[in-house]
């Protein structure tokens, strides 16, 4: 995603142009500086519309959802090699740059999150290969210190909760056939029929005035 000044708008075709280019070229390829927050827009806009489907059950929203979810799982897909590749060569200037001692590596292409990741591999690299390998080339004792690591914050996490909540209801009015996240089918449910559900499944028939909580 190159930057200009007209604002580019994600798509599953650009986010796969993006790693098709990341992949076939030896460079770190520029992207916007906003790339992670618009792909964290463009992920949670593909949630919403996949989850606004879940309260309808007709034939056609259900072939979209199934639609959206697949698409859903073909973009993390992407977003996941595209990031596998970026790291790989955020590594190799690292250590490229260790090696030389030159400030000939270029690194205009990192992206505001990646340019600590990538100072933080350099500073970690040169202080170990002058620790070492310069020391031992000079017939001195090798001198490094370990690296401490700071700890993560502890913060105090509220209990989660259950997963794969059941609730059991009754059915008031006919419930055609409907499929949850996982794409696994429920139904289709007669009148007076007793059943268990997830409970989000459950909450939506009982919203829509087919179910009633047992």
């Amino acid at each position: 995603m190159e930057q200009t000044s007209k604002e580019v708008v994600l798509t599953y075709e650009t986010l796969y142009e993006m790693l098709r280019k990341e992949k076939s070229r030896d460079e770190l390829q520029q992207l916007d500086g906003n790339f992670f927050r618009d792909v964290l827009t463009y992920l949670r806009e593909k949630q919403q519309e996949y989850d606004d489907n879940l309260t309808k059950n007709d034939i056609f929203s259900q072939s979209e959802r199934d639609k959206i979810h697949i698409q859903l799982a073909n973009i993390k897909k992407i977003l996941k090699d595209l990031y596998d590749i970026r790291e790989r060569k955020i590594i190799n200037m690292s250590i490229n740059k260790s090696r030389t001692q030159t400030m000939i590596v270029d690194t205009a292409n990192l992206l505001p999150q990646e340019q600590p990741f990538f100072e933080s591999i350099h500073s970690v690299m040169s202080q170990y290969r002058t620790g070492i390998l310069h020391r031992l080339l000079e017939q001195r004792e090798t001198d490094i210190l370990p690296i401490v690591l700071p700890l993560p914050e502890q913060k105090e996490q509220a209990p989660a909760p259950p997963e794969n909540s059941i609730k059991k209801i009754k059915c008031i009015e006919p419930v055609e056939q409907f499929f949850g996240e996982e794409l696994e089918s429920y139904g289709p449910f007669a009148p007076d029929e007793e059943t268990s559900l997830p409970e989000q499944l459950a909450n939506i028939l009982i919203s829509q005035g087919k179910a009633v909580e047992q």
